[in-house]
């Protein structure tokens, strides 16, 4: 079974699923695309985040009992998405930075698509590698002061992650499928997820998105990409 690292699965906390009836039909639609443990990650802060972290696993909590009452066998785990902002490496140090692992090793970071990006991103991986930090770069290819890949190079080398949203490898001649094609190529992603949002307009299309990558990279780095790379995520450990 797959395992998606992003979804915004936990109802009406951000731009995610509206209500329960939409996170249960999410994640119905994710048991059906092969997905076996779900990690929602809400926007965290910004103008569509979650306020208060502290929501967050209360959130989760309610909705895995709610698969049980359903019968939906799915692990739904919880982490979140938080926006680059001037006191990401103080939000890290306070604890208010839900990591996907118990040891705080590995932090889903979305940066905004400006032109200044790129200087900023590299300071701030740099302070949170300082602090034994490793950032997953939310869907970086649809950034554009990334079409340069020596500025990728130089991400990497850092020691940032990078993590492909599955529908961009399904829209050949995209800006976004051209930079994550190549960059799947070249062996720099280490995980593909969903970026699930809702049951109809975002739904999760990981299946789709492993068949791709089956056909470019073959079936062990397909299940490198959504689950063995994935698993490692959550337990805390190197890649």
């Amino acid at each position: 079974m797959m395992i998606d690292l992003h979804a915004h699965v936990l109802p009406g906390l951000d731009d995610g699923a509206a209500d329960e009836a939409a996170a249960l039909a999410l994640c119905r639609l994710a048991v059906a695309d092969g997905i076996g443990t779900l990690v929602a990650t809400p926007h965290l802060y910004g103008g569509v985040g979650v306020a208060d972290p502290q929501v967050i696993p209360v959130a989760a909590e309610h909705l895995r009992e709610r698969l049980a009452e359903e019968g939906i066998g799915l692990d739904l785990r919880w982490a979140a998405e938080v926006p680059l902002l001037e006191n990401a490496v103080e939000l890290y140090r306070s604890g208010l930075w839900p990591a996907y692992d118990e040891r705080r090793r590995y932090l889903l970071l979305e940066m905004p698509a400006i032109a200044s990006g790129l200087p900023i991103l590299k300071e701030t991986i740099f302070r949170l590698r300082l602090e034994g930090a490793v950032p997953i770069l939310a869907h970086p290819e649809r950034l554009d002061f990334l079409d340069d890949s020596s500025a990728v190079e130089g991400l990497r080398s850092q020691g940032a992650l990078l993590q492909i949203t599955a529908a961009c490898l399904l829209a050949p001649g995209s800006r976004s499928y051209r930079r994550a094609a190549d960059w799947i190529d070249r062996g720099w992603v280490q995980m593909v997820a969903s970026d699930a949002h809702d049951p109809s307009r975002r739904p999760p299309r990981l299946a789709a998105a492993r068949r791709w990558l089956a056909d470019r990279v073959g079936e062990a780095g397909a299940a490198k990409l959504t689950e063995g790379n994935p698993r490692k995520i959550l337990l805390g450990e190197p890649l």
